[in-house]
């Protein structure tokens, strides 16, 4: 009976630590060069990875960051550049990991509603991911997420994000998390990526 416990908990470590991975990785994509429009209307472009590969994305940007949501080789993914400056150690989220499309929750101070730092799930992505964080880009800092399971199922809860949030956090640790605002990308989008990665990534 011991032994079916020890191995019972083992397996759940497994699965647990199966589910996603932090720190560990490197960035497969960074740096993403456009080279042809796959479809205007849903803004999805065909480009190149920083190490040739192809790659099918859709891109947000403004004057302090950019974000890339895409497919490539490597699985569907979400890389973000911005000048916010790196995270603290003690504030990058460890594994198990949860990536969640997240409502950022406000409260009033002296009047105005503040953002708390703290996000209520509305969608979770249930699949195994990949989280880098502190990546060196354009624009200092960022982070990419990628898997290379269910991309429709994560692509589908990037959109239910839009107006809100996309969320990486440790599971044990709320409070270290990394987070970015999506603002455009949709669920009309998605099928025309998917179709995008079909013809041209390998």
């Amino acid at each position: 009976m011991k032994a079916h416990l020890v191995i019972a908990a083992v397996l759940a470590l497994m699965i647990a630590g199966g589910r996603a991975q932090s720190e560990s990785g490197v960035d497969p994509i960074g740096n993403v060069k456009k080279v042809s429009t796959f479809d205007r209307a849903q803004g999805i472009n065909v480009g190149k990875s920083a190490t040739g590969k192809p790659v099918c994305f859709f891109r947000e940007e403004g004057g302090s960051h950019q974000l890339d949501i895409g497919m490539s080789a490597d699985g569907a993914f979400i890389r973000v550049a911005h000048g916010d400056g790196p995270l603290p150690a003690e504030e990058i989220p460890t594994a198990p990991l949860r990536l969640f499309a997240g409502k950022g929750l406000t409260k009033l101070v002296d009047g105005d509603e503040k953002y708390t730092g703290t996000y209520q799930p509305m969608q979770t992505y249930s699949g195994s991911i990949e989280y880098v964080s502190n990546l060196d880009t354009d624009f200092g800092s960022g982070f990419i997420v990628f898997t290379k399971e269910d991309a429709k199922s994560f692509l589908e809860m990037v959109a239910h994000a839009r107006g809100e949030f996309v969320v990486v956090q440790s599971e044990a640790k709320a409070k270290r998390l990394d987070r970015v605002a999506i603002y455009h990308f949709s669920v009309n989008a998605i099928p025309a990526l998917l179709s995008c990665a079909k013809q041209h990534v390998r």
